[in-house]
């Protein structure tokens, strides 16, 4: 089983995810899910190095976050633990851009 994934940066709509025990030539598949949704509906991105981004989600919400390896011609690992990480606040001050005078 692979290690969970930890986090190592976030905004308003995308988290920055990291394999500690990252082995190269094995690609690993983040998924990752809403606390209401489940596993089998779950979103995907396959990373061929030790961080993937995801991206386009919603602002000021919690995801849970598992990974798992997969080598050529082998089977793949079991899912690591799953983490949960919130992405962050949206900005509340106006932009000196766009201020409403």
């Amino acid at each position: 089983m692979v290690s969970a994934p930890r986090c190592v940066g976030r905004t308003e709509v995308s988290i920055d995810m990291e394999i500690v025990d990252f082995v190269q030539g094995f690609s690993y598949v983040f998924e990752y899910k809403q606390p209401h949704e489940k596993w089998d509906d779950a979103l995907s991105v396959v990373a061929q190095h030790p961080k993937a981004t995801l991206d386009d989600l919603n602002p000021t919400c919690t995801y849970h976050i598992r990974v798992k390896a997969t080598a050529p011609g082998t089977n793949t690992s079991e899912y690591s633990q799953e983490v949960a990480v919130d992405t962050e606040v949206p900005g509340c001050t106006p932009s000196p851009t766009c201020a409403i005078l």
